[in-house]
């Protein structure tokens, strides 16, 4: 008995020592610009984030599938329309409503930016980060660090979901204004919830999905009544 319980603590240390190296992984992968000789070429042409974003999701999604997708929490799990539904409502609030309470009367440089190219680069940046970011940041966020998380504080759930989503809204350096970051702190707790109750990745996958699709919408429509 004893034996089969130290085996088992056995195998869940590795798993949370596997799903943390998938965030290591991730993590190093934002480094790759620095390395590349054409660098301000793909700045300037409106290249190099996507480019990064198509890089963390064919390199991190693969090795999701390879060895992770099976593991518990870490599979499609269920999907409730109520929840859905319920949980974007929350996000919508965060991001619409939190920014006036909050007194954010500017947008983001970042995003600014990523409005003021045109034609295919324009929809390129928003096809990656609409379709392609969420599935990889949920992987490794929600998935991979909060189940790592989980393991080394005994199942601890809300101390797992602070500490990752401090981690989360930390490395979104593109931002500047502190309030940013504290709704993607609110941000990343709701997708956490949503994890928890489908025990899957499905759900906060789209709710993620759904959450910068309407943001890039806002953003392009005031991109385009600005210049007109």
């Amino acid at each position: 008995m004893e034996i089969t319980k130290n085996k088992n603590a056995t195998i869940k240390k590795q798993s949370s020592v596997g799903c943390f190296s998938m965030f290591t992984l991730s993590f190093s992968i934002t480094f790759i610009p620095a390395f590349l000789t054409n660098r301000q070429e793909l700045i300037s042409r409106g290249l190099l984030v996507p480019a990064l974003f198509l890089a963390e999701f064919l390199i991190l999604v693969p090795l999701y599938f390879i060895f992770f997708r099976k593991r518990e929490g870490l599979g499609r799990g269920s999907f409730r329309l109520d929840v859905f539904f319920t949980l974007f409502s929350l996000i919508m609030i965060i991001q619409l409503f939190v920014p006036y309470l909050l007194a954010v009367r500017k947008t983001e440089e970042w995003m600014i930016s990523q409005m003021s190219f045109s034609g295919a680069i324009l929809w390129i940046n928003i096809f990656s980060s609409v379709l392609l970011v969420p599935v990889y940041e949920e992987i490794v966020f929600r998935g991979c660090l909060f189940n790592s998380f989980k393991f080394w504080f005994n199942d601890n759930i809300y101390t797992s979901a602070i500490v990752t989503s401090v981690i989360f809204s930390a490395l979104h350096q593109q931002y500047t204004d502190f309030r940013t970051f504290l709704m993607l702190f609110l941000v990343s707790l709701v997708l956490i919830s949503a994890k928890i109750k489908s025990n899957g990745l499905l759900m906060p996958i789209l709710l993620h999905m759904s959450m910068n699709a309407v943001i890039a919408g806002i953003q392009y429509l005031a991109s385009i009544s600005y210049t007109h």
